[in-house]
């Protein structure tokens, strides 16, 4: 009776987690429509609802860095290009095999003209995906920025 219990608990707890996460990936489709449409604070909002229910989503802070990227290149205010490489660390820290957080913060850095900055997250990027179709442009940055 015990099993059974514990059980039903247990099957009852990861079918909420399932709605939450259905949830938060619900969020994350609606503020990728967002930033496809250029409605950058609309899609901000919206990644960051979707945060609120799954905190520990890599693409979650990923999505939401690009549209600061986004925010930041529409606007210029410093403030969103701090918290676009700010959620890039957060995505790698989350998930230190999510190749494509690497790959953007080091686009972030080396953008920032802080091209020696950027090596390491270029040179961990190819390294996780090997075949990367921007391989040889990866590898003259990361040329780039050992030379700096």
């Amino acid at each position: 009776m015990k099993k059974c219990f514990i059980l039903t608990l247990v099957l009852i707890l990861y079918g909420c987690t399932g709605d939450k996460n259905n949830d938060a990936i619900s969020l994350l489709n609606e503020g990728g429509s967002l930033f496809q449409q250029g409605n950058y604070d609309s899609a901000i909002r919206k990644y960051n609802e979707a945060l609120k229910i799954d905190p520990d989503n890599a693409v979650g802070h990923n999505l939401l860095a690009m549209a600061y990227r986004f925010k930041f290149n529409q606007t210029g205010t410093q403030e969103f290009k701090d918290k676009e490489i700010e959620l890039f660390k957060k995505s790698i820290e989350l998930d230190p095999k999510y190749w494509v957080a690497y790959k953007n913060l080091a686009a972030s850095l080396y953008y920032r003209n802080r091209k020696k900055d950027a090596v390491p997250y270029l040179e961990k990027a190819l390294e996780l995906q090997p075949d990367d179709p921007e391989k040889a442009l990866l590898l003259k940055w990361i040329d780039e920025g050992k030379n700096e």
